[in-house]
């Protein structure tokens, strides 16, 4: 069994991408990023993903010292090349404001207004793509 994530990005300021995440067609929490800057042009640590589809699996977080979800489109399992961008590590997890993400997807129950969020849904994501087979799809995009 397999999921698919839907993250719609929703809200673009200068410093953050706010958005809702979904998990098989159902709302789950509130999403908050780096900007999105466009095809090619990457600041290191200030610059979300670009729009696609991409595999998500649970692993190891060495960094975090937990499981925790990972987003990539490489055979390595942990870099995500697109655009022109290359990123690795992009974790779904926890935080507040765009200072907590370094091109991650922060995942939260609450968002507060257009630049923060609060109360981490990491646990509960983790867990419920564990129940569904920890190996899925997510697929971002910026309404407009």
């Amino acid at each position: 069994m397999s999921y698919h994530l839907l993250l719609i990005r929703d809200t673009f300021t200068e410093t953050t991408t706010t958005g809702k995440l979904f998990l098989n067609g159902v709302f789950f929490c509130h999403t908050l990023e780096d900007s999105e800057r466009g095809d090619n042009v990457k600041i290191n640590s200030k610059t979300a993903i670009p729009e696609g589809t991409y595999l998500v699996n649970i692993t190891d977080s060495s960094r975090f010292n937990r499981e925790m979800p990972i987003i990539y489109n490489q055979q390595n399992g942990y870099e995500l090349i697109k655009k022109g961008k290359s990123f690795k590590g992009i974790r779904l997890h926890g935080g507040n404001d765009h200072t907590h993400t370094e091109g991650c997807p922060l995942i939260a129950k609450n968002r507060l207004n257009d630049e923060l969020i609060q109360g981490s849904m990491e646990k509960e994501l983790t867990e419920e793509l564990k129940k569904l087979g920890s190996k899925g799809y997510i697929t971002v995009i910026n309404s407009i």
